[in-house]
């Protein structure tokens, strides 16, 4: 009998991955460190509330993902729709920056300022071109340094913990919906009806949170003879030559076991995935790969709502929290009938004060910030909790690409590893490309499609704004 492909990782990646071994009849064990499934999209209940582990939303361009998805949980998808905003001064300002919204919000000074920097980069252009290869400069060399310093600044830098000239542009280039000033411009005087890059608006949500979803997908892997093995901590890889023979792990009562393999799909941190390999692949490059820590304050509310927006930016640096979330928006059935909820994305590191503080202790705090941002929710308060996330963000530090790039040359000498997802490849990817990446690995193992890696890389690589091309950009 074959082994089976060990997958290592129950996320979106891991679990597309196991889906499309199972069509090809190809048996796969997935070994996921929590106790439920769906990684960094698992949903959280806590007495009758639901929170996923971040802003979460199936939203993709591929239609054969699409059909795949609604084929096996249609029953369980909403349709909503997004609506963002950013608190910064005292204003609320439209996410996407709307012109409409600056011109407001900002008042007749800063709305001068804001031009005058733009128009300063615009100039410098034809002279010294603002080098963009870091964070702050891609977005100074765009917006001009006064709406940098007003918005863009402070939220990354509180986002990420270190200073926005250490942040590859590439982030940037991602994230940001606008090209610069001058097309806000344009939109305002009527000459462009629509912005050249948009985000999508319009996404499918599963009624009881993102990880019904993923609870689904390993309901189905399960029964179509693989296995799914929950709280399980992967502690070793038995390698010989230039493959690896087996998958040590300890298992949800602390017994050790080892499992032989055929192939090994890894969606666990690229830099751990290559000390498992070999100790010669623990360089340099692996140090330097970290991640941004989440922690998430869950407020149970006795209100039916708080706000209409999906989820609120917080840029001010004072406020430790980067994102408020409403769960409720996505799905009413996110908590008990005439309830709500908030979550407080908070971003920290493993250990720091802002990860080990009570919860009592930081909910204290966080309620005196939310109502300076005007939630006063304190009177209808119910109860709270955290949750944590040690690997969250991949942070793209300026050398992060050839740092990457190292550490894949190295794992690539292993015949029979493949790693992807996220964390697998430290690239900030979505759902959507982390399962299309799942996809991929398997047919490659599978034999459908020859065992190129680089191809998976390329996944959600594309250099126009990410959500752009999803089916429900309009």
């Amino acid at each position: 009998m074959t082994d089976p492909v060990l997958i290592l990782g129950g996320g979106p990646c891991g679990l597309a991955a196991a889906w499309e071994l199972c069509d090809r009849g190809v048996p796969s064990i997935v070994l996921e460190r929590e106790t439920r499934p769906g990684g960094l999209c698992a949903t959280v209940e806590h007495r009758g509330w639901r929170f996923d582990l971040g802003g979460h939303r199936f939203i993709t361009g591929n239609r054969e993902l699409q059909r795949r998805v609604t084929a096996l949980a249609g029953d369980l998808l909403l349709e909503a729709e997004r609506k963002s905003v950013v608190l910064a001064g005292g204003k609320r300002f439209r996410y996407p920056l709307a012109a409409g919204d600056l011109l407001r919000n900002l008042g007749v000074r800063a709305n001068v300022a804001a031009l005058g920097g733009f128009l300063w980069e615009r100039l410098r252009r034809r002279f010294a071109p603002r080098d963009d290869a870091t964070f702050a400069g891609w977005v100074t060399a765009r917006f001009g340094a006064p709406l940098y310093r007003r918005f863009f600044g402070p939220y990354t830098e509180k986002l990420w913990g270190v200073p926005a000239t250490q942040i590859s542009g590439d982030w940037a280039a991602q994230r940001i919906s606008l090209l610069d000033l001058g097309d806000v411009a344009l939109r305002l005087a009527g000459l462009r009806r629509a912005p050249v890059r948009t985000y999508a608006r319009r996404y499918l949500y599963p009624r009881l949170g993102m990880g019904q979803f993923f609870a689904r997908l390993a309901d189905h892997v399960s029964a179509s003879g693989s296995e799914v093995i929950l709280g399980a901590e992967v502690t070793g890889l038995e390698v010989e030559r230039d493959s690896v023979a087996a998958v040590t792990f300890r298992d949800f009562e602390g017994r050790a076991r080892t499992v032989a393999c055929s192939h090994v799909v890894s969606t666990i941190p690229l830099a751990a995935l290559a000390r498992q390999l070999a100790p010669g692949l623990a360089t340099a490059a692996a140090s330097r790969l970290r991640f941004r820590g989440l922690r998430f304050l869950n407020l149970l509310l006795d209100l039916p709502d708080v706000s209409d927006s999906t989820w609120m930016y917080v840029s001010d640096p004072r406020y430790p929290m980067s994102r408020i979330q409403e769960p409720r928006r996505r799905s009413p059935e996110m908590a008990p009938p005439g309830k709500t909820s908030l979550m407080l994305e908070i971003p920290c590191q493993p250990g720091d004060a802002l990860w080990t503080v009570p919860d009592a202790e930081l909910a204290e705090r966080m309620l005196g910030d939310l109502a300076s941002l005007g939630f006063d929710v304190r009177p209808h308060m119910l109860g709270v909790f955290s949750e944590r996330v040690e690997h969250g963000y991949p942070i793209y530090h300026l050398t992060y690409r050839q740092d990457c790039d190292a550490l894949l040359a190295g794992v690539e000498r292993f015949r029979n590893v493949w790693t992807a997802g996220r964390q697998g490849l430290f690239r900030y990817v979505f759902m959507d490309a982390a399962m299309e990446m799942g996809f991929l690995a398997a047919r490659q193992i599978a034999g459908s499609e020859a065992p190129e890696r680089a191809r998976i890389y390329r996944v959600g690589n594309d250099p126009r704004l990410i959500e752009t091309q999803a089916l429900t950009a309009a």
